[in-house]
């Protein structure tokens, strides 16, 4: 499974989950409006290029150190590039400009974080839109296969039409400062209340969201874009249809949580009288479960670059374990949470016992031993369950990580609190897979499917698709001796972004011999953004640009 190009767009928020396609813009090829700016801008230059960012918006991170190479290009050629931070809460500490009262956006009717003006010496505005189509929502490719920015550039240089002069740019709305009208609905009384059950698990210094949530401050400089996130669902993340199944960690906002988000933002986003705030959520540093029996740590700190593609990581882990062990809790703690998107461990036998391994728990296709993706508790096991571990085991750490513009180190590590006795039922991790997968080229809706039987009465603890970039939708269905369907889990919009782990509120008890049918549609058309080649025939692998249908499935013998 491993992960070529992805995205953190974890958080990301932006207009469309389309790459970027050209759009009418009246605007183009008029003159700009007056603007000592831009007038500076263009002075003893060929062309001028305006680009916005943002200091919290991951996509406008994302394209930051693009931006800054194709600045040094563009001036080799008289083109004057200048990057200008958009957001009123914006604090640019490498000397950009911040249009904190936001006239230059209005000037030029931008409406995105990552917009880019091209203007020629006439003062003409020969493009705008995105800088090309690598990052988005849901995707990240290894390369862009449109350069519109550059494509302009070299238009205006040489005199010519520019062949693609508008279109939609990703990236997060434009902050400007909201200016309070009513107190119907504030902050303290009635926002952060929502905040803080929903939002601040990831929305907090040092964990995974792109920026905090943690006090009025925070919310009031991202509320325009926090509005536009849940009334369309992006945040919080989840993916599961509600027609089927009961969930411990469904994250959903309610639609009257929805509203209330909206009405404030609407209102000016009013802060009302702390004496109506919540008490403040104590929030965790160290680990979760309490001080671990035994940590294990990746040997090497793995160095995870800015921008571009970056394979899954693998590393082993020895843990020199003297004697069996049975766990009763884990956490994987990541060691640069800003980019560590998720990490699944598994656990590879010694040597000699290597017959005594089953393939269904702790195999790397068949299942795993411990996971951490963003949002998600760690792993306690119901009173009586846990998983074993053997003795002279090594842990092997599969690392997705997610490029967020600036460079950093990680060394991730898993605690374990060991349970006092052999418990009496052993947690079981099944993958239900299919490895001859054949996805035709250009193909919209594949179907592909997998079958397994439990062979024994079981009860379902939890369920965590899998699929590549060209994965559309995933469904788990029950098969009772009798032929009757039941739905499990239906995700009718799968993101390979979110590998989630849907923990059932009450076990699910299937008798013996009951089928579990895993139903997997896969998009290789050119409509998917994510896709790395339409014109592939994709076969399974563990390459982001192959695929894997796989259905993991955690649950328990049941009876005595």
């Amino acid at each position: 499974m491993k992960r070529t190009a992805l995205l953190l767009l974890s958080a990301t928020i932006a207009l469309a989950q389309d790459a970027p396609r050209p759009v009418d813009a009246p605007d183009v090829g008029r003159k700009v409006g007056a603007s000592p700016f831009i007038d500076a801008l263009l002075k003893d230059a060929k062309a001028a290029v305006v680009a916005l960012t943002a200091s919290d918006c991951p996509v406008s991170k994302l394209y930051r150190p693009k931006i800054a190479r194709l600045t040094e290009e563009a001036a080799k050629n008289g083109v004057r590039i200048a990057i200008v931070h958009c957001n009123f809460g914006d604090a640019p500490a490498d000397g950009a400009h911040h249009d904190k009262d936001g006239s230059l956006a209005k000037l030029l009717g931008a409406r995105r974080t990552t917009e880019v003006f091209v203007i020629d010496a006439a003062r003409v505005l020969r493009y705008r839109g995105a800088v090309d189509d690598q990052y988005g929502v849901g995707y990240h490719r290894e390369a862009p296969t449109k350069s519109y920015l550059a494509d302009a550039i070299a238009a205006v240089l040489a005199g010519k039409p520019v062949p693609v002069p508008a279109t939609e740019a990703p990236g997060c709305a434009i902050e400007r400062e909201p200016k309070p009208r009513d107190a119907a609905v504030t902050y303290h009384r009635d926002v952060e209340p929502i905040l803080q059950e929903r939002c601040q698990e990831c929305h907090r210094p040092g964990q995974i969201g792109p920026f905090s949530l943690m006090s009025y401050a925070d919310a009031k400089k991202n509320s325009k874009r926090l509005k536009e996130i849940v009334q369309r669902r992006l945040m919080p993340p989840w993916h599961a249809d509600p027609r089927h199944g009961a969930w411990q960690n469904d994250r959903r906002l309610t639609d009257a949580q929805i509203d209330t988000i909206a009405k404030w933002v609407d209102a000016g986003s009013p802060e009302g009288d702390a004496k109506h705030a919540p008490p403040a959520r104590a929030w965790p540093e160290g680990w979760r479960i309490g001080t671990p029996d035994a940590i294990f740590t990746m040997p090497n700190a793995y160095r995870v670059p800015a921008e571009g593609a970056v394979p899954y990581h693998y590393a082993r882990v020895k843990t020199d374990l003297k004697e069996d062990r049975w766990v009763q809790a884990m956490e994987v703690r990541p060691g640069a949470r800003k980019v560590v998107h998720h990490v699944l461990v598994f656990v590879e036998y010694p040597r000699d016992r290597w017959k005594e391994q089953p393939i269904i728990d702790g195999g790397l296709f068949h299942g795993y031993f411990a996971v951490m993706v963003p949002g998600e508790q760690p792993i306690v096991f119901p009173e009586g369950a846990g998983k074993f571990i053997p003795a002279g085991a090594t842990l092997v750490f599969q690392i997705h990580y997610t490029p967020n513009g600036e460079e950093a180190r990680d060394q991730s590590s898993i605690g374990l609190v060991w349970a006092k006795e052999k418990p009496k039922k052993e947690v079981v991790t099944r993958g239900v897979i299919k490895v001859d997968l054949g996805i035709p080229p250009g193909a919209e809706n594949h179907k592909e499917q997998a079958t397994w039987r439990f062979p024994h009465d079981a009860k379902i603890l939890s369920f965590m698709p899998h699929m590549h970039v060209r994965g559309k939708s995933f469904r788990y269905v029950a098969i009772d001796a009798d032929g009757k369907e039941e739905i499990l889990l239906d995700v009718p919009k799968y993101d390979f972004n979110w590998q989630t782990t849907y923990r059932l509120k009450e076990p699910k008890l299937v008798r013996k011999g009951t089928r579990l049918r895993c139903i997997a549609h896969f998009d290789n058309s050119k409509n998917n953004p994510a896709n790395p080649d339409p014109k592939a025939f994709v076969r399974f692998g563990e390459q982001t640009w192959e695929e894997m249908l796989n259905g993991y499935v955690d649950y328990v013998k049941a009876g005595p």
